[in-house]
């Protein structure tokens, strides 16, 4: 199965800086409870939130009071507070115990000029983030709401999924409620999708893992959807 560049699939596969950690004694590293407020909307901390263990979510709240799910922060990622920008209400939560390390634009110059590589990684993480945010505006004006979905899981399939006994096994914990906060699809359609391709024998998802039982249905099936 031909595998392409995953970085820009899902919102918390951002390429990881992993050596970074290498540097977390130049900055100022903290332990935070699942749920607890890392960054509050509107907060200026102008430092990197630099994710040692656990995971975080960044969202932005609109003026409304409603929260829109940008992405996850996972391990050797970060949420960039560094750059604020006006009327950038941005909520940083530890989605789990997590551990983070905060640096300040002072302390990566530092680094950069220590360790280019690191300054590349950035240049890197940046431009998956970049690809990633591309692709959603693309797949929200070329797509239905089906055919969102139905490309997410065709995409993962492709990225990683891995084959065992003759169906293809994607081993990701991703709920219908992360897929509706990805694709913008509301839950109520990502689940009667599920149902649909369950029904067909294209695929099935449980808590742990979504197996595609055929794949070249699954390609047939967001074409159909494309032509209605």
């Amino acid at each position: 199965m031909e595998k392409t560049n995953s970085y820009y699939i899902l919102p918390n596969n951002f390429y990881p800086i992993k050596k970074l950690q290498n540097y977390i004694h130049m900055g100022v590293v903290r332990n935070y409870s699942k749920g607890q407020s890392i960054v509050l909307p509107g907060e200026l901390i102008y430092k990197i939130v630099y994710v040692l263990s656990g995971r975080l979510s960044i969202s932005f709240l609109n003026e409304d009071g409603r929260q829109k799910l940008m992405y996850y922060a996972d391990p050797h990622t970060y949420a960039d507070r560094l750059f604020p920008f006006d009327d950038c209400y941005v909520h940083v939560i530890a989605e789990e115990n997590s551990t983070v390390c905060f640096f300040s634009k002072e302390e990566l110059l530092e680094i950069f000029q220590q360790d280019k590589e690191v300054l590349f990684d950035f240049i890197t993480n940046y431009s998956s983030k970049c690809g990633y945010f591309m692709r959603e505006a693309k797949e929200m004006v070329l797509y239905n709401p089906t055919v969102r979905v139905l490309r997410l899981l065709y995409e993962l399939c492709l990225t990683q999924g891995k084959s065992v006994d003759n169906v293809y096994q994607i081993d990701i914990k991703l709920s219908q409620k992360a897929i509706s906060e990805i694709t913008g699809v509301h839950f109520v359609t990502i689940s009667k999708i599920f149902g649909l391709l369950k029904k067909e024998n294209i695929l099935y998802k449980t808590t742990s893992k979504i197996t595609v039982i055929d794949l070249e249905r699954l390609k047939e099936l967001i074409n159909k959807w494309m032509e209605l």
